[in-house]
């Protein structure tokens, strides 16, 4: 019925009726909220792309970093991008020109963006990234003790965010 609220079981989802549209076919009320949040503890030479998959339709905010390290004494590009379903995102590639090493220290550039785009369930992203040298390449680093303390530096870090139901 129009105005009539309900709420699936399986979900705890909820959808509000127009008294025309076929339940299946009614969009939900807010967002399911449905999230991800994944990390690449391994370094990465640009022959290495990742895909993800998703199992259900809205729109959704997604956030990559990548640690990008040169070995080179000439800083070098590398651009990242992603493709829908075997497809380039229109404008979605980003352009990275990372410091070239200094001494005898690589030289180090993390590269974040953010996208919002709508998806449909079964689409898969891919974040692809390619590079003008191969002295530059997505760094991990497991925890270290010396010169001081701290936790693993994962290559890549991709959280997604649903923001809104289809």
């Amino acid at each position: 019925m129009a105005g009539e609220p309900a709420v699936e079981d399986h979900a705890r989802n909820v959808k509000v009726g127009d008294g025309l549209t076929n339940w299946n076919k009614l969009p939900y009320f807010g967002c399911p909220g449905y999230w991800a949040s994944f990390w690449d503890l391994t370094s990465q030479t640009a022959v290495a792309n990742t895909t993800i998959t998703f199992a259900y339709a809205g729109v959704y905010s997604i956030t990559f970093s990548i640690q990008f390290t040169n070995s080179d004494n000439s800083i070098h590009d590398i651009n990242v991008w992603l493709r829908r379903n075997g497809t380039n995102v229109v404008a979605s590639d980003s352009r990275f020109s990372i410091t070239s090493r200094h001494g005898s220290v690589d030289g180090n550039v993390i590269g974040t963006v953010n996208f919002v785009l709508k998806l449909d369930a079964a689409d898969y992203l891919e974040l692809i990234w390619a590079t003008s040298n191969a002295a530059t390449y997505i760094h991990a680093e497991a925890a270290q003790t010396s010169p001081f303390v701290h936790p693993s530096i994962p290559g890549v870090i991709c959280t997604i965010v649903q923001v809104a139901s289809a």
